[in-house]
């Protein structure tokens, strides 16, 4: 009789440290909150691996604890994912962060590519924009009057 009570309080036990959790209605629309809950989650992780690996038949009930504390913050991280309905990530981005590379040099790499991209465009870009000019001068040299009909043309219809 006492082996059954201990087991239902042990049982109680660990239905009150697995299910606490943050009610639905307290977790705010917050990007920088679901970061906060995001590290917090993957320190309590990092806790937890080390209390496995070091695990004693005493460490049970923080054991316990411990998963309680991740469910609960897999459940606040749930709670929040509605936030990012319409964030698209690039399949890169997750590469970077399996080879355990930061994603900001990523992002940063990324962003002098079209910051180079975008300087080559503009030379390019000035590039023709000297080719027409010398080109115009060219033909209204060449064929001055046909090139006089052509500006009035191209005025009539900017």
């Amino acid at each position: 009789m006492d082996e059954i009570n201990n087991n239902q309080q042990q049982q109680q036990q660990q239905n009150d440290v697995v299910m606490p959790g943050i009610p639905d209605d307290s977790t705010k629309n917050n990007p920088q909150e679901l970061m906060l809950t995001v590290e917090e989650l993957v320190e309590e992780l990092r806790k937890t691996i080390i209390v496995v690996e070091e695990f004693q038949t005493q460490s049970q009930s923080l054991l316990f604890e411990k998963l309680g504390k991740i469910i609960s913050l897999y459940r606040k991280v749930e709670n929040q994912k509605n936030l990012f309905d319409n964030l698209e990530i690039p399949l890169e981005i997750f590469r970077v962060i399996d080879q355990s590379k930061n994603p900001d040099l990523y992002v940063k790499e990324t962003l002098q590519n079209c910051l180079a991209a975008n300087e080559r465009t503009k030379g390019k870009i000035e590039s023709i924009k000297s080719f027409k000019d010398e080109l115009d001068g060219h033909i209204a040299n060449a064929y001055p009057d046909e090139y006089k009909v052509y500006l009035e043309q191209k005025n009539k219809n900017p």
